[in-house]
């Protein structure tokens, strides 16, 4: 390890540190060693009231089927020597303990985990181009003060997941606490629903990166060359970014933690790249015009009104922080470094998107000009009237690298959560869909069903962008959905059966309830709001059409469920031991 990379892990070492050691978190104590456990597996006990059950993993295929074996050292890990999954005692007790078996290579270290989930968010690359929203409908006040509110109150949201994430580190995530958590009578279907609703944000997620690609390159081509660019263009890029992703996650997902501090430095120097000339150069709003001046441009009846809507920029930038999650069987001592690695980068992403969306507002003289450019992007504006064609040029070909292999980790997260899901029962062809493949260690099945799910979606862009932007919004709305129920579901417990909740490396202590019930309420109330149109009045271009895909996707989950899903899906807690 470089000295530089000793000092930029120190740093990060010290702001974890910080957050564990705050009045509202105590530290559980450790996990029992590998030589605590016994030579087989524990004997499997009621668990929530429910008899628990025995289920096959997913079809790995020949030579991939894990085992225990004494281990030895590297770079501070215990690892297993013959298996090569370089798993620590813990992460063994806790895949024990889950009944889930190992089948990926644990690759991410906490400083690739980190800069995994920075790259996954791509904060600022994102956040410059999503801030359209928040102009019309609060303007750039409006803009900043919604994010500010939101910064504050997604951390308990933060905490709260974090902390089931050291209970229970898995690639399932929020549907896998809502199963372990919720009460044993509602479990099944809600941890079902939960399933198909996580899998649907990710999946949108992972079009709205591919899609951003597509359309920057669009933007790069007719600032050089202003000539019509017609929509089945964009989705031909649109289609070629998907192959990039593809290779990426099944042919090199064992170099993608050797590359993500290398990308993750890049990421905050084109930062400074680009921010330092629009500050220099740019034409300055004054002060009381960025914190003071809001615009109701989308026709509301009052500000206030206004402003609520337009918190969807804020919302949808504080969403994504449980990326790590998704990961979870494949970073070494996961139920210590997951959460850890989301805190941290919670509170570095909330900086570097107020300093990005600062920066913009005072660089914006005229909000309305902004909105109207052609790209659609009023960033795009900006940075025309900061710095020359060329260098505008070299500046979106930059980000548009760094989106490039942010969607390459997206998927990643993606493809491990719906893997995660099919491996439980929970979708159509489960087991086709939770297959790993034995030489890559990759769900290379849940890669290409991912891949395809983008695709459609460009094809749909092809006849109608106001189409592909409807469906893409829906994963704000569906990430605030699988965040309340798994934060109400850890409340429910905390206060009527506080002694089943397992001891964990981070906890909320005697500060869990209200930290979980502050998230609960701050979930529900983004929800409302985010689906809610941008403009009135209401048309079939401007309707938010995020509630009628939601119900689809609901009425979806629910045939399915009564068809086959009630018959292989039972819950992951029907295979959590307790230990």
């Amino acid at each position: 390890m470089s000295a530089k990379t000793m000092r930029l892990g120190g740093v990060l070492s010290f702001v974890q540190q910080v957050l564990l050691d705050s009045a509202f978190v105590a530290d559980m104590g450790p996990y029992p060693s590998s030589s605590s456990q016994s030579s087989g597996p524990p004997s499997i006990e009621r668990e929530n009231g429910m008899q628990l059950h025995d289920r096959k993993g997913p079809h790995v295929g020949e030579g991939a089927v894990m085992h225990d074996h004494n281990g030895t050292k590297e770079a501070g890990y215990e690892i297993d020597e013959v298996d090569a999954t370089k798993s620590t005692s813990a992460d063994r007790f806790q895949m024990e303990r889950m009944g889930k078996d190992q089948v990926f290579v644990r690759h991410f270290k906490p400083m690739a985990t980190f800069s995994f989930v920075a790259m996954a968010t791509s904060v600022w690359e994102f956040g410059i181009f999503s801030i359209s929203q928040g102009l019309v409908d609060g303007g750039r006040a409006g803009l900043i003060w919604s994010t500010i509110v939101h910064a504050i109150g997604f951390i308990p949201i933060v905490l709260s997941m974090a902390e089931m994430a050291s209970i229970a580190p898995t690639a399932g995530s929020q549907y896998h606490w809502v199963s372990e958590f919720a009460h044993p009578k509602v479990q099944k279907l809600l941890s079902y629903y939960t399933g198909w609703i996580s899998t649907l944000a990710w999946q949108a997620g992972n079009a709205i990166g591919v899609f951003l690609t597509g359309t920057l390159i669009q933007v790069i081509i007719l600032e050089n060359n202003p000539n019509s660019f017609p929509n089945w263009h964009g989705s031909l890029l649109v289609i070629a970014n998907i192959l990039i992703t593809v290779t990426g996650n099944i042919f090199l997902t064992r170099y993608i933690p050797r590359v993500q501090t290398a990308f993750f430095v890049l990421h905050i120097l084109t930062f400074f790249a680009v921010m330092i000339p629009i500050c220099i150069n740019a034409p300055k709003a004054s002060a009381r015009e960025v914190f003071a001046d809001f615009q109701n441009l989308g026709g509301w009846p009052n500000m206030g009104v206004a402003l609520m809507d337009g918190q969807l920029s804020a919302i949808y930038m504080m969403c994504g922080m449980d990326s790590s999650c998704h990961i979870s069987e494949e970073v070494r001592d996961a139920a210590k470094s997951v959460p850890r690695s989301m805190m941290s980068i919670y509170v570095v992403n909330v900086t570097i998107t107020l300093a990005a969306w600062f920066i913009i507002c005072i660089a914006m003289p005229d909000v309305e000009l902004a909105l109207e450019h052609p790209s659609l992007y009023p960033f795009i504006q900006v940075m025309e009237q900061s710095m020359s064609i060329t260098w505008v040029t070299v500046e979106l070909t930059l980000i548009v690298a760094l989106v490039l292999f942010a969607n390459v980790c997206y998927l990643t997260a993606v493809s491990r959560d719906l893997f995660a899901f099919a491996r439980d029962g929970g979708t159509p062809f489960h087991q086709w869909v939770a297959y790993v493949h034995p030489k890559y260690r990759a769900p290379v099945n849940a890669v290409y069903v991912t891949s395809a799910f983008s695709f459609l979606l460009s094809l749909i862009y092809i006849g109608s962008s106001t189409a592909f932007y409807a469906i893409t919004s829906l994963m704000t709305v569906a990430l605030l959905q699988c965040y309340m129920f798994s934060i109400s579901s850890i409340l429910w417990r905390r206060i009527y059966l506080p002694e089943t909740i397992p001891e964990s490396h981070f906890s909320l202590g005697r500060w869990g309830i209200p930290i979980n019930a502050i998230a609960v309420v701050w979930c529900a109330w983004a929800f409302f709001w985010s689906f809610c149109p941008q403009a009135i009045p209401i048309t079939g271009d401007g309707f938010n059409w995020a509630s009628v895909i939601f119900i689809g996707v609901i009425l979806v989950a629910t045939v399915h469920y009564f068809v086959s899903g009630h018959k292989t899906y039972h819950g992951p807690v029907t295979l959590v031991k307790r230990m």
